[in-house]
């Protein structure tokens, strides 16, 4: 007995670790290909982020170096125009043979700033720089900030530099992009890393940029190069995955998947927690071994009832008289039939569960439990298993007496004499229709919660790489044969064209931002970098951006700043964001003649407003609710003749409430439309 007993334990042990060995390999597996995917997908997003660098940075030389078109022009509007393509470059700059900055698209007036004593500027100079150079983080914002360490990551940045030549190869300056770590952290925040995730990028001389998780962004301090990934694993292939130990007892195994980009210096690696990795597989490993700790329970059971069976008679009596009583009283249903299948015994459980009196089923057959929803095939199997002497264990769906369906979980087990032949059958059944239901409900909410995660992230990817920037590129060199860069284009038509091309582009463009920007604000994934914002010069940029739209449509653009105006603590882009949308749909639904004002002024708090003011077509009331929300326009008789998808005063209403504001919209029709912001005195700065 104590032999059939080892034998058991030692079945259902090595059946529970092989199950979960296998369970926790096909996790670690899934969870290795998931990091590989990722970290393709970041490749290819890296690769589209650089080549738009690379594409500002041969703007840059092409108009900019002696002789170049710019030359003699208006340097820094050039430098700025650039900027709109690229979301993720703070500004770039020209500098010269001798490394003075001698342009840059700061807004302020130019800086006294040199990169002579530059080892990247030192390496130009001498021929030795790579087409395109990417130095380590940089403390600062911008181009030349002070040398204290900020603690925000947000506050430093990357130098993206090419050599400028001549057409002899002579050296004559240096192009420069300054590039925002942060902007990594929002490629990140599409995808599903885990909580524990973290996405690095690092050169390949093994010096660490910038690595991002969700919730944090960090910048480079030390070098690589001795790391597993690098001394290990890119010496022999440029991508792979990897497992790798934590650096301390308590840290968590990683999961490590890199790629090295195909053409510029850059390679990227996700690293996953394998702790979170295994999470579903703790989940599945505990309720497996709950399951098969109830198996061997219920088989540890039928033991000691064989192994009273060979005992004298009276003690099996006894033995079966404690055993009666324990099934009796258990909360499982237990049925026990003879080997002609006639119920002899059942458990006031399973009275209770099916509807039946203790008499109604002695006798009986289990059939009478038939739901007629089980295939012939199961049957058989189950009459096979247990004629030949062992366990069937499987799901059944029953029928209680009032015609109502259950699900069981359900164990028949053989009794046999001390011959060996069987004289009954015992059926355990354990209620799990409730459980059942719950997973199905639980399956279909994570299908359901998936299916609207992929596309999600497979929209903002998609659209933000696939779309916004082959349109940059397009822009940029439209901008170049509008410009003439490299000469005349031969014809007034070409030039005309090209106009065409431009303006369609860019509202094509502002479109993508603009649904871009919806959803990362559903998502909750916009965040909010304040600054300290002069308002006049803020007026004055914006205006000056629109004016021309606005002398195209006979239209008077003018704004109003009172004099020593409070400056406003706000995220400038932002900001700027929401007075472009309004003074464009100003312009936009103000006919030929008319005029747009922009206003800035104070609440009676100290609040700050600011307010666009026309003379057009106005909005009628009932119409006014309409426009606030995502895809509203006004009635179809007054927008048809107007290009948009009805996104600018839905995204100036969420943006300014995630300054703390509000929007206010009167308008009469025939008269014109005011549309106010109305900003917490709190973001007011003296």
């Amino acid at each position: 007995m104590l032999f059939f007993t080892f034998v058991v334990i030692t079945a259902f042990v090595g059946v529970w670790s092989h199950q979960v060995w296998q369970g926790q390999e096909r996790a670690l597996q899934t969870a290795e290909a998931t990091a590989a995917n990722l970290a393709r997908a970041i490749e290819d997003a890296n690769n589209r982020s650089i080549q738009a660098v690379n594409l500002i940075l041969f703007n840059v030389s092409a108009g900019m170096r002696p002789g170049g078109w710019a030359q003699g022009k208006d340097g820094k509007a050039f430098l700025q125009s650039l900027l709109d393509e690229a979301p993720q470059i703070r500004e770039v700059a020209y500098a010269d043979a001798n490394g003075r900055i001698t342009d840059i698209s700061r807004r302020t007036e130019l800086p006294a700033l040199s990169i002579a004593v530059e080892d990247y500027f030192k390496q130009a100079q001498e021929g030795n720089l790579p087409p395109l150079f990417l130095s380590t983080p940089q403390p600062g914002r911008l181009l030349g900030s002070v040398a204290d360490i900020p603690e925000s990551a947000h506050q430093w940045h990357l130098i993206a530099a090419s050599a400028v030549t001549n057409d002899d190869g002579i050296f004559q300056g240096m192009a420069l992009a300054i590039l925002n770590p942060g902007y990594i952290q929002e490629q990140i925040g599409a995808l599903n890393i885990g909580p524990g995730g973290i996405v690095s990028f690092y050169r390949y001389d093994g010096a660490m940029l910038v690595q991002s998780g969700l919730d944090m962004l960090e910048i480079g301090t030390e070098n690589h190069a001795d790391s597993p990934l690098f001394a290990d694993h890119l010496a022999h292939q440029e991508w792979g995955t990897f497992r790798q130990a934590g650096a301390t007892p308590d840290d968590h195994q990683r999961i490590i998947s890199y790629r090295a980009t195909t053409r510029w210096p850059v390679l990227v690696a996700v690293n996953l927690d394998q702790h979170d990795a295994l999470a579903a597989w703790r989940k599945d490993t505990l309720n497996f071994s709950m399951v098969m700790g109830g198996g061997l329970t219920v088989l540890m059971i039928l033991a000691v009832v064989v192994y009273r069976q060979r005992s004298a008679q009276d003690q099996a009596e006894k033995q079966l008289a404690l055993l009666g009583a324990a099934l009796k009283t258990s909360a499982n249903m237990v049925l026990i039939t003879n080997v002609a299948a006639q119920i002899v015994w059942v458990n006031d459980a399973f009275c209770k569960q099916f509807g039946y009196d203790f008499n109604d089923v002695i006798g009986q057959n289990p059939k009478l439990l038939n739901s007629g929803m089980m295939t012939p095939d199961v049957i058989q199997n189950l009459w096979q298993t247990i004629l030949a002497g062992h366990i069937w264990t499987g799901e059944f769906i029953n029928r209680r007496k009032d015609g109502s369906l259950v699900i069981v979980n359900q164990t028949i087990s053989p009794i046999m004499d001390a011959d060996g032949q069987i004289t009954h059958f015992v059926g355990i059944h354990d209620d799990i229709t409730q459980r059942k239901e719950a997973e199905i409900e639980l399956r279909e909410a994570k299908i359901g919660a998936e299916a609207a995660n992929h596309v999600k992230t497979q929209f903002l990817a998609n659209m933000s790489h696939e779309l916004r920037t082959p349109l940059n590129a397009v822009l940029g060199f439209i901008d170049m044969m509008r410009l003439e860069t490299f000469g005349p284009l031969g014809h007034d038509k070409y030039r005309e064209y090209a106009e065409d091309i431009h303006n369609s582009g860019s509202h094509l463009l502002t479109l993508i931002s603009d649904i871009l920007d919806v959803s990362k604000i559903e998502a909750g994934k916009m965040k909010l970098s304040e600054d300290r914002i002069h308002l006049d010069d803020l007026a004055q940029s914006c205006c000056k951006l629109l004016r021309h739209r606005a002398a195209g449509s006979n239209i008077s653009l003018t704004s109003h700043v009172p004099e020593h105006f409070p400056d406003l603590l706000a995220d400038e882009v932002r900001i700027k964001q929401i007075v472009l949308n309004l003074l464009t749909n100003a312009i936009k639904f103000t006919p030929a003649g008319g005029s747009v004002r922009l206003v800035m002024e104070l609440t009676p708090q100290g609040g700050i407003i600011i307010r666009s003011e026309d003379n057009g077509i106005g909005i009628a009331a009932k119409d006014l609710a309409r426009v606030l929300e995502p895809f509203g326009q006004a009635a179809e008789n007054i927008t048809l003749s107007h290009e948009g998808v009805g996104l600018g005063l839905y995204l100036v209403k969420t943006l300014a409430e995630m300054h703390g504001g509000r929007i206010d919209v009167t308008s009469e029709v025939g008269v014109g439309t005011h549309v106010s912001i109305i900003l917490p005195p709190g973001r007011s700065v003296n």
